[in-house]
């Protein structure tokens, strides 16, 4: 599919409302944003008014926009992505689709799969009007809604014809104990001018385990000092208890066994 479809007259709902944080970023995990890559085609620049780039956050998680393109895709085709994402707990996809029109509204128009390391898959469906709709949403007689809570407006702006246009988010949620090998985008639907657009995708996994901490008794919690580390004193061992110094009598001859006045 070329940028023309995203050419179609100006008329119908207009969703205005700006960034909204679809999802926070998960405690103890990191984003691995993965770049689209020469499958990318169609130019953010030729849809989008000041549309978002480079390194970005969008609904609280981080996309790679580099390439300045997204992949779009209609009647049948198809996009991976590999990789080996240990432990992932979640996909998060830029998505949105192309001349939505109210026919397709309620329809499964394709499905996002992932691939694991131990040969299973997830399926996703995306459909029309519940997690998936039109990027222009200033546009007549298409699906302007999602009601799905999975998916969630994350930009909003202005296409190049002046109209109202968004970017949503789709997150699909892992449990977290298996390794991501691929994502997959099918654009299952056979019939009319719909496409799908892929703008950004990323994958979270958990944070290293921090490094552990020493233990340590010394005062001022000192263990790691070069002094200490090196030395081959005793200075560890309790110290040895010690007895107490007698007090020397005084010498009774002394001034002839007179006190001094």
């Amino acid at each position: 599919m070329n940028a023309a479809i995203f050419t179609k007259s100006a008329k119908g709902l207009i969703l205005a409302s700006g960034l909204i944080a679809a999802s926070s970023i998960m405690g103890y995990a990191q984003d691995a944003p993965v770049a689209l890559g020469a499958q990318a085609t169609v130019p953010l620049s030729g849809v989008y008014v000041g549309a978002p780039s480079g390194i970005t956050s969008l609904g609280g998680h981080s996309f790679d926009l580099s390439s300045g393109n997204l992949v779009s895709l209609s009647n049948g085709q198809s996009v991976s992505f590999s990789g080996s994402w240990a432990n992932a707990t979640g996909a998060y996809l830029l998505l949105n689709s192309a001349n939505t029109y109210l026919w397709y509204d309620q329809t499964v128009v394709g499905n996002v799969t992932l691939t694991f390391s131990d040969g299973t898959t997830s399926s996703t469906d995306l459909m029309v009007g519940g997690n998936l709709r039109e990027w222009r949403t200033g546009a007549g007689f298409t699906v302007n809604l999602i009601t799905d809570p999975a998916a969630a407006q994350v930009w909003s702006g202005t296409a190049t014809d002046g109209s109202a246009a968004v970017i949503d988010m789709l997150t699909i949620s892992l449990d977290g104990t298996k390794t991501l090998t691929s994502v997959t985008v099918n654009d299952t639907n056979g019939w009319g001018a719909l496409a799908i657009s892929l703008a950004g995708l990323t994958i979270s996994t958990p944070d290293p385990a921090p490094a552990p901490q020493p233990t340590c008794s010394r005062p001022g919690n000192s263990c790691n000092t070069p002094a200490v580390v090196n030395s081959q004193s005793q200075k560890w061992q309790q110290p040895a208890a010690t007895t107490p110094s007698a007090t020397t009598p005084s010498d009774k001859h002394t001034n002839n066994g007179h006190h001094s006045k």
